[in-house]
């Protein structure tokens, strides 16, 4: 079992992560604060059983 921990240790080391922890609630360097939340409504677009045929361009987006 020793030997699969030090093998696990040894690629670790190689990858240089030294651990996992969180950042939550911690402070981080080089990051923004607030966001964008922009709602925007959704229009649909008929594909098929369209007027004027299936193999045309389709309509503008509103």
């Amino acid at each position: 079992m020793e030997d699969v921990n030090d093998d696990d240790e040894a690629m670790m080391a190689m990858m240089g992560m030294a651990g996992f922890g969180s950042t939550k609630g911690q402070h981080v360097v080089g990051n923004q604060d607030g966001a964008a939340n922009v709602k925007k409504q959704r229009t649909w677009r008929q594909y098929m059983n369209r007027r004027g045929g299936f193999n045309r361009p389709l309509d503008k987006i509103k």
